[in-house]
């Protein structure tokens, strides 16, 4: 268990709830864990576009210098890497320990001057923690030495319903869309819809091959390039493809549980990396497996109790959707149980702010 620190954790995001995705849970979780035994201020942006930035990175600065020159700080923790540009600027100013997140996206963007500015700021962090692997390899072929990378995998704890607002959040969308989970098959997708994730390939080459029974949900949400070409495949199978525009968090968790499987039928781009893949990880959560191309860090997220398919195989990917839906109900209970016990155990959030705090203090 850790004890609580008297060292003070300047904490800055440019990702941060009500704004959605899995940059901001994690700050989320790590701000409201670490305050258990830190002392920590937290310097955060929760909008979600862009141009937010243009106000936020000159203000957050501001507040970084301020902190270091009149107020004790010993760490300042950059969440991702286009906040850590500000380590170039404040470094000068403290000798608190810096340290970093990657996530590996982007070390991938193209745009030369980011590009400098964010591996400037990276070189002054004395640790630099990444979320798998996969990152990890990015990372070092950006150059970062790697006796200053450290991984320490993000946590997984999914929104779950209690058994009546699940049943109630069950039966509303059934009767909105048309369909049962207790009598039909049905696949699940949700994720913002770039192009790395691969659902419109999937669409053209692995959704025919599937059984004309099978139906695919599939969240959308409200930004990705891939959305109008989407819904031009989707068009061609009628109502057996689901499309959400929107998807508020008791009907994201109503549909991990209520599934059958989950697919991320991932492409390989080399400048938009998958950099872990949570989806994944949270309907084993519940006891949901999931089906992936062996793509990125999905190699990972996925290895255990889930099922790998070479990438671009979409017969090898339909074949396996098959199988496991031919599985006996106690089969599926089983694999399910041991996949949810594996989430729980390896990716909880308290076991990576652990993880963290000792990061932050130094001992690692």
């Amino acid at each position: 268990m850790a004890q609580e620190s008297s060292s003070r954790l300047l904490f800055l995001s440019r990702r941060y709830p009500p704004s959605m995705g899995g940059i901001q849970t994690h700050c989320y979780h790590m701000n409201k864990l670490l305050r258990r035994w830190m002392d920590v201020k937290l310097v955060a942006l929760s909008r979600q576009h862009l141009i937010h930035l243009a106000w936020f990175v000159p203000y957050t600065y501001i507040v970084s210098l301020f902190e270091v020159l009149f107020r004790r700080v010993d760490t300042i923790y950059f969440s991702d890497g286009v906040v850590c540009c500000l380590a170039t600027f404040l470094r000068p100013f403290t000798r608190a320990r810096f340290i970093v997140t990657i996530y590996g996206l982007e070390l991938t963007f193209s745009h030369w001057l980011f590009s400098k500015m964010m591996k400037w700021g990276i070189a002054r962090c004395e640790r630099v923690l990444v979320i798998s692997k996969h990152t990890g390899k990015i990372t070092a072929e950006a150059g970062v030495p790697e006796e200053k990378i450290h991984l320490i995998y993000l946590g997984v704890e999914p929104k779950t319903l209690a058994p009546e607002r699940q049943i109630e959040v069950k039966k509303a969308f059934e009767a909105e869309h048309g369909i049962s989970f207790d009598q039909e098959r049905v696949l699940l997708n949700f994720g913002r819809q770039v192009r790395r994730k691969g659902l419109v390939p999937f669409l053209q080459n692995g959704f025919p091959l599937l059984d004309s029974e099978i139906r695919v949900i599939i969240g959308m949400g409200s930004t990705g390039e891939e959305i109008p070409e989407i819904k031009a495949e989707a068009a061609k199978y009628g109502d057996r493809i689901i499309l959400l525009d929107h998807l508020d968090d008791d009907t994201a968790a109503m549909l991990r549980a209520e599934s059958d499987l989950f697919i991320m039928p991932n492409i390989a781009i080399p400048t938009d990396a998958e950099g872990f893949g949570i989806a994944p990880l949270e309907v084993m959560y519940v006891g949901v497996l999931t089906v992936a191309f062996a793509v990125d860090a999905l190699v990972e997220s996925v290895n255990e109790w889930g099922y790998l398919i070479e990438p671009g195989d979409y017969q090898g990917f339909a074949d396996k959707i098959h199988e496991h839906l031919g599985l006996t109900e106690e089969e599926v209970a089983a694999r399910g149980a041991k996949a949810s016990e594996y989430v729980k155990r390896e990716y909880a959030w308290e076991k990576t702010a652990r993880e963290y705090l000792e990061v932050f203090e130094g001992r690692v």
